[in-house]
């Protein structure tokens, strides 16, 4: 599979997140707050969203590879219910777009568009929770409140998946304790590999432009399915019609 849409296999799991710096140190002087006054908090928090758009960037140590670093920013559309529109601008620009039960990866240099089965995205326990916005989380997930990471001003969480999730092995959140917004994040999964992410300049909306969410396909690209078969003309209209009515 892509090297990349593995990346976004986590990413877009826990797109709902508002990240910014996060502040970690000391434990805190005065007693934290119970885990379950901040998980009530943040669900609260995420649920009254309904979109948003922000600039992301994204840190991949792969565990396999020397632990080498690789660094990536780009642009962030999130739509309830279960849409989103990933538009990397560095390390090379490529365009992720996952909508409802479709999702596909532009590839502007290769002039290719590779169609995937939504259920890649949305099946796991992990994707149920965060797509339609951070929901009972300690039904999926087991929580624990890590008091010697967490401050007076942030509360770190780590979250280990109740059911096994290949591209989840941990999660870990830092919460702002005064509005109950996810500052930072961090995943790992089963072979060690460590994603970070940072959302800044965030702007909730009620609604962003549907187009951002439908199949272009410009003049010359070859569009393939999950196999990787080549679509034809009316192969590729019939999905462009379908990703219009999500």
């Amino acid at each position: 599979m892509n090297k990349h849409i593995c990346r976004l296999l986590s990413l877009c799991c826990i797109a709902l997140f508002f990240c910014a710096p996060s502040s970690t140190g000391l434990a805190a002087e005065k007693p934290l707050p119970a885990l379950g006054d901040i998980l009530k908090g943040t669900e609260a928090c995420y649920q009254r969203l309904h979109a948003y758009t922000a600039h992301f960037r994204q840190r991949t140590t792969s565990a396999s590879a020397g632990a080498m670093t690789t660094e990536a920013d780009g642009t962030l559309y999130y739509q309830k219910p279960r849409r989103m529109r990933w538009e990397y601008a560095t390390p090379e620009r490529q365009i992720f777009v996952a909508n409802q039960d479709l999702a596909w990866l532009y590839a502007p240099e290769d002039k290719q568009i590779s169609m995937f089965e939504g259920k890649t995205f949305f099946d796991s326990p992990l994707a149920r929770t965060f797509f339609d916005g951070v929901f009972e989380l300690r039904k999926n997930f087991d929580v624990t409140l890590e008091a010697r990471e967490s401050t007076n001003a942030t509360a770190v969480l780590k979250l280990k998946p109740r059911q096994a999730d290949p591209h989840i092995d941990a999660l870990k959140l830092w919460i702002n304790l005064s509005d109950h917004r996810i500052v930072s994040l961090e995943t790992r999964d089963a072979m060690g590999n460590i994603n970070r992410l940072i959302l800044e300049d965030q702007k909730d909306a009620l609604s962003l432009d549907p187009k951002l969410f439908r199949l272009d396909v410009p003049e010359g690209v070859m569009v393939t399915n999950a196999e990787g078969r080549e679509l034809d003309a009316k192969e590729v209209e019939e999905v462009q019609k379908a990703t219009q009515t999500k």
